[in-house]
């Protein structure tokens, strides 16, 4: 009966114990990315992650995926920012905000990896609880309904004018 109450109680601890964070490759955030069947919401500060980006065309342009981007008015066209391109594809839409709250993204809204800078590096944690997910997803669409329309078409305007 000891041993029996022992290996109960020691189960219960081990159901309680919070579960390591997942990891992933940059491979393997593109391949997330890429299998997104209806959107891929994707908020950062500086859209300047190249496996994520061609993640996010696959996506977008050949599994017909709808997607949104939410990025930083300051950092938008900077040198390594994808916005300005991925603007440019099918079924897509780029607003700015003055801040972004973390730089994440949500594949059909079912599963979420978010960006985190360890040692310089980008490290991709994996997020599958469904009420943090849903946070991210509430954040992201309350963000985006107050964001300012990105457009490109004004982008050689604004780069002469910054050599004016």
């Amino acid at each position: 009966m000891r041993l029996l109450s022992v290996l109960l109680f020691a189960g219960i601890g081990l159901a309680q114990a919070p579960a390591t964070p997942t990891t992933l490759s940059e491979a393997e955030v593109s391949r997330l990315v890429a299998s997104a069947r209806s959107e891929v919401l994707l908020e950062m500060a500086l859209f300047d992650d190249r496996p994520v980006a061609e993640g996010y065309r696959v996506a977008v342009v050949e599994r017909g995926a709808r997607g949104y981007i939410l990025t930083r008015a300051d950092t938008v066209e900077s040198g390594p920012s994808y916005t300005p391109w991925a603007s440019l594809l099918p079924n897509t839409g780029a607003r700015l905000l003055a801040f972004t709250r973390g730089d994440y993204l949500v594949v059909d809204r079912r599963v979420a990896v978010i960006r985190e800078e360890r040692m310089g590096l980008p490290v991709y944690r994996l997020e599958e609880s469904p009420a943090k997910v849903a946070a991210l997803v509430r954040q992201f669409v309350e963000a985006f309904a107050v964001a300012r329309p990105y457009r490109i078409d004004g982008l050689v305007e604004r780069r002469l004018a910054r050599w004016r």
